[in-house]
């Protein structure tokens, strides 16, 4: 009986230990998920005034997806690719919901106590920025822009807040949902005995 229970936590996991649950997983991905989408959120803002940041912040949201599939095919190896389709894309999902979560509190917090004007003064920006184009569609942006900051209609933190959230968990889980099933079409060794498992 004991050679099983050993044997069987060695097929979950090589350390010997009990496998992980996919919960506790995205938890502990979600977690560095959130920080690298805080990070993205704050040099956005900083590109406001440095626009070379620019160029970091894309590079940053491209890695993305190399980052999330990074995190399922962790799942996948260390299961011996005995793990369902859908419990990885559960995992994706939930990661991205963590991810989101996190991003989302801490623009919150930024937008409404760190940086009241954050979102009136992003406008303004917009203002300014459509003003100095030459196309009419360009003048009409900026109008509007400056009709909601006239009119005092600009969103409140906690509703950027949650739009932000809510986008990044449906984005999250249509990349989930097709990272999931690219994680699977590499085999990967099962038990000691060479076989393999799709």
């Amino acid at each position: 009986m004991e050679s099983n229970n050993r044997n069987d936590r060695q097929a979950g996991n090589a350390s010997g230990r009990a496998p992980r649950s996919i919960y506790e997983r995205a938890g502990s991905d979600g977690a560095w998920l959130g920080l690298w989408f805080t990070a993205i959120f704050g040099l956005s803002v900083a590109s406001m005034r440095a626009g070379l940041l620019n160029i970091v912040v894309l590079t940053m949201a491209l890695l993305v997806p190399f980052i999330a599939y990074r995190f399922l095919r962790r799942t996948y190896v260390e299961s011996h690719g005995l793990v369902t389709y859908s419990a990885l894309w559960m995992q994706g999902i939930l990661t991205f919901a963590a991810g989101s979560l996190i991003m989302s509190a801490a623009a919150f917090i930024f937008m409404r106590w760190i940086y009241p004007d954050f979102i009136l003064d992003t406008l303004r920006l917009g203002v300014e920025f459509y003003r100095n184009e030459s196309t009419g569609a360009g003048t009409e942006l900026a109008e509007e822009f400056q009709a909601i900051i006239d009119r005092r209609l600009a969103p409140s933190p906690f509703t950027i807040a949650m739009v932000w959230m809510w986008l990044g968990l449906f984005s999250g889980s249509v990349l989930s949902m097709f990272l999931a099933a690219v994680v699977r079409l590499v085999k990967v060794p099962v038990g000691g005995g060479g076989g393999q498992r799709s």
